[in-house]
């Protein structure tokens, strides 16, 4: 989403294989919404250390150790590593994203960190064969390593932000890439917020103005560039399903939305490479693809 004021020129500008530049209309964003430069907790903590020490079954174990050489897609495939990576990455994880995703890794709306239990993985889609549609844990390792939108070079989302449809809040890149000219009048900007109530399945007071929002959404708004026609949002640009209020990680009400047009949003999440282990990173994204829902089949053969 995001552009001109005259579509052709925006099409232009971005081209196909520019289309990462397009913002995302993103109401979640993956990760906790902190300063990209906030340290994470200490890895060395006693409960991580324990994890490493404390096994049940050490035969059927390895040492937490062997796992910074194996690649996590690999590490899933065997019961041996598996099992050391899921109980260390719980320790790691209770250590270092707890408090942005939540205990339960349900997330929490307060720190617009999304949940990391269910199927909808935002910054993801690295399979080849299936066009990204079967998830992987380095999906997962990807994300953790260089973090959302913060100062590492590798950093997710960097060109694909929630831009401000009013200059005045348009961050410096964003002003660069897309001027300072007003995307929308305001009363364009409530037709496109009440085609997002609509396709979100909540109340819509006006459906001429949500007639109007879509023709805008499909066009001059470029909305479609980040979200898709059908409004369903592309996992590897970070672009959410908008038909999916649930996954709205700033609210999904109309004011929200609205201010979502009009301010932007561009959640962070800091790099924890050289902040853990390389098997403290893996070990982490195993445990969170172990609790992710995914299909059954899942992994490549």
């Amino acid at each position: 989403m995001g552009g001109d004021l005259i579509p052709e020129t925006a099409r232009r500008a971005r081209g196909g294989a520019s289309l990462m530049v397009a913002s995302a209309f993103v109401f979640g964003v993956v990760g906790c919404n902190q300063a990209a430069t906030t340290a994470s907790a200490p890895a060395s903590t006693e409960k991580v250390a324990e994890a490493e020490e404390e096994v049940e079954f050490p035969e059927f174990a390895a040492d937490a150790a062997e796992l910074a050489a194996i690649p996590v897609n690999d590490i899933v495939k065997s019961l041996r590593l598996n099992a050391t990576a899921i109980k260390l990455g719980q320790a790691v994880y209770a250590a270092n994203c707890a408090m942005c995703h939540g205990e339960d890794l349900g997330g929490s709306r307060e720190q617009h960190a999304p949940n990391l239990a269910d199927a909808d993985w935002l910054f993801s889609g690295d399979h080849l064969d299936s066009g990204g549609v079967i998830k992987l844990p380095s999906d997962i390792e990807w994300t953790v390593l260089y973090g959302i939108r913060n100062d590492h070079k590798k950093a997710r989302g960097q060109e694909a932000d929630m831009v401000a449809y009013l200059p005045e809040f348009r961050n410096e890149h964003d002003t660069m890439a897309y001027g300072n000219m007003r995307f929308l009048t305001d009363e364009e900007i409530d037709d496109v917020a009440e085609y997002v109530m609509q396709i979100s399945n909540q109340p819509v007071t006006d459906p001429g103005k949500a007639g109007r929002g879509r023709a805008l959404f499909l066009d001059r708004a470029n909305c479609y560039d980040c979200h898709g026609d059908d409004a369903t949002g592309n996992p590897a640009l970070g672009s959410t399903n908008l038909t999916r209020p649930d996954l709205y990680l700033f609210g999904s009400d109309r004011a929200t939305v609205i201010e979502t047009i009009k301010q932007g949003r561009r959640g962070t999440m800091p790099a924890f490479e050289g902040k853990l282990r390389p098997e403290e990173l893996k070990a982490v994204s195993v445990y969170a693809f172990s609790r992710a829902l995914k299909e059954p089949d899942a992994l490549p053969r």
